[in-house]
């Protein structure tokens, strides 16, 4: 069980989370209570594909990248987990295998709420597992959304619409300063590194961000959500 203090560094950076501010305060208060804390170094494998789950993982700070491995072995990364971001749920659920691998993109503290303690808050709140369910649903939605926007959008909507969305656990959907490279960006959209940074440039122009070593300052996030809702031309 955690200190008083932690228990609230834990809630206060978990509030952002859509997810998790929509649950009963007495199960965000349980989650909070048996959540254990631990710090991952840069690189460190939080988890790999094929691995037996053991229990729920979130990010308190610092930040995890997810990589999907293909029937043929590559490895692709689909996204970024910041503070606040709560991830290894779908194992819960996939005949307890994680479906994804999770590394530590830089030093990070890592919030783990192992098996045992997600077994004894269902003793007690049995609806926990409707809300695991919602979870799993938003990722899909966020997944299906993401898919979409591949088939539909051009380059300069999508890479507006990933560092609006990146806003969120960086700076609660205000402007922020999101620790992603160009080249993370790159990985992440599947364009290549001339055409992210030519976007980059652009919307550096309109100064819709700022383009720093090592991150993106975004400057004015309802700039790019317009791009990103914009009509396809």
């Amino acid at each position: 069980m955690r200190s008083n203090s932690d228990r609230q560094r834990i809630a206060e950076t978990f509030s952002k989370n859509g997810w998790f501010s929509r649950c009963p305060a007495r199960l965000r208060e349980a989650i909070a209570a048996h959540a254990q804390i631990t710090w991952a170094e840069t690189g460190h494998w939080i988890y790999d594909t094929g691995d037996e789950a053991h229990g729920l993982y979130g990010v308190l700070s610092g930040s995890v990248k997810t990589h999907v491995v293909l029937d043929n072995g590559e490895s692709v990364p689909i996204s970024i987990s910041g503070p606040g971001t709560v991830f290894g749920y779908a194992a819960q659920v996939l005949r307890g295998r994680r479906v994804t691998t999770a590394i530590a993109r830089e030093r990070s503290e890592i919030i783990f709420i192992p098996q045992r303690a997600l077994a004894a808050i269902v003793r007690d709140m049995p609806e926990l597992w409707l809300h695991f369910a919602e979870l799993a649903t938003e990722q899909l939605v966020w997944a299906a959304r993401a898919y979409a926007e591949r088939l539909r959008l051009p380059p300069r909507a999508q890479i507006a619409s990933r560092l609006y969305l990146y806003t969120f656990p960086w700076g609660d959907g205000g402007p922020a300063v999101l620790p992603i490279t160009q080249s993370e960006l790159s990985e992440l959209t599947g364009f290549s590194r001339k055409t992210v940074n030519l976007i980059l440039r652009d919307l550096e122009k309109h100064k819709l961000i700022e383009t720093g070593y090592r991150h993106i300052h975004v400057i004015d996030p309802a700039g790019l959500q317009r791009i990103a809702l914009a009509p396809a031309e």
